[in-house]
């Protein structure tokens, strides 16, 4: 899915509540005044994504809507733009026909300030128009969580993560950054200016995350991006299924051996585990004694000698290995004997 495509729901949300209400032949609720209190990045080249905060922005469609770069008598229109719903952010795209060096205003015109001399609501701020990436470029601080499977979301944070040409997020790639390395966005679009949230490739490989607008080329992240099995674990430690088996004798002997039923087998879960022998009572299992497998998994432990016909079983509960915890031996029962 192209980012244009990607981003067409919130361009439909664009439509003014004004004209909505006119096709109702309702009347239309009074207007919040078009303010632009600040932009940022304050400098950057052509495509740059500049970010409007202010008020006003929603209240007309944007067929009703015209920004432009102002710098004296020279008005530069910018086509591309899209205003958030709550009206208080505009996204635009600073145009190619910007001259390098010139700072320039932003002016927004609506039916509410079309009136005025001069028309429209410009804002104080300044954008200076660059050859290089400027305040534009963007940056990489964190991205979580830092090692998952393909197919799983991960949340990049930084700055001037939009794309100006889509005013969607930035293209990412993971490692090796090749066309199959190319990242999905979450759908729906939840992608900002400081967080992008994308779906890792199938092929991906450990190494960092690149983002690329087409402002100042790919940025890469700091920090490396790991991919699973074997060289980082999930949040939450990796799990390894393991058996016992146990058998116990009149005379209260009992023994067995604790086992990973994975291939190749994890001998973690089975060395120095703690096992505990049960006794079926009235009120449930109560625990008789207790044993620790050898280097091998096996255990043997002597508990007092069973009278009458009783049920037995061997239990290895449920352990977390290392600190931060990096691997999970499950729960294994045994199957219950009779002495």
């Amino acid at each position: 899915m192209s980012l244009g495509k990607r981003h067409i729901g919130r361009r439909v949300a664009g439509v003014g509540v004004a004209v909505a209400l006119m096709v109702l032949g309702l009347q239309a609720p009074a207007f919040a005044a078009v303010t632009i209190t600040a932009l940022s990045p304050t400098s950057g080249p052509a495509h740059c994504t500049v970010v409007a905060t202010g008020t006003g922005f929603r209240d007309f469609s944007a067929a009703q809507t015209t920004v432009d770069f102002v710098s004296g008598a020279t008005v530069v229109n910018a086509p591309n733009f899209f205003a958030f719903s709550d009206g208080l952010t505009l996204w635009v795209e600073a145009p190619a026909t910007l001259v390098p060096g010139t700072s320039y205003n932003l002016r927004v015109t609506n039916p509410s300030n079309s009136g005025t001399t001069p028309p429209g609501i410009t804002s104080t701020a300044t954008f200076l128009s660059t050859t290089g990436a400027g305040g534009c470029a963007p940056t990489i601080t964190s991205f979580t969580p830092a090692c998952t499977s393909a197919g799983n979301a991960v949340v990049i944070t930084g700055t001037n993560l939009i794309a100006g040409s889509t005013l969607a997020g930035g293209e990412v790639r993971f490692s090796p950054y090749g066309a199959g390395q190319i990242a999905a966005h979450v759908v729906p679009d939840v992608d900002d200016v400081t967080t992008l949230s994308v779906v890792v490739p199938t092929g991906s490989a450990d190494g960092p995350i690149a983002v690329n607008t087409g402002v100042g080329g790919a940025v890469f992240s700091t920090a490396n991006f790991l991919v699973p099995p074997p060289d980082c674990v999930p949040t939450g430690g990796t799990t390894h299924e393991r058996s016992i088996s146990f058998k116990i004798k009149s005379t209260g002997k009992a023994s067995g051996v604790v086992k990973s039923t994975e291939d190749p087998a994890f001998t973690d879960c089975a060395a120095a585990v703690p096992v505990k022998i049960q006794k079926k009572t009235n009120s449930g299992w109560k625990t008789v004694g207790k044993a620790t497998t050898t280097d091998t998994g096996s255990y043997a432990k002597k508990v007092k000698n069973p009278k009458g016909k009783q049920k037995f079983r061997a239990l290895a509960p449920k352990v977390s290995l290392g600190d931060p915890v990096t691997d999970v031996c499950t729960k294994a029962k045994s199957a219950t004997r009779k002495v």
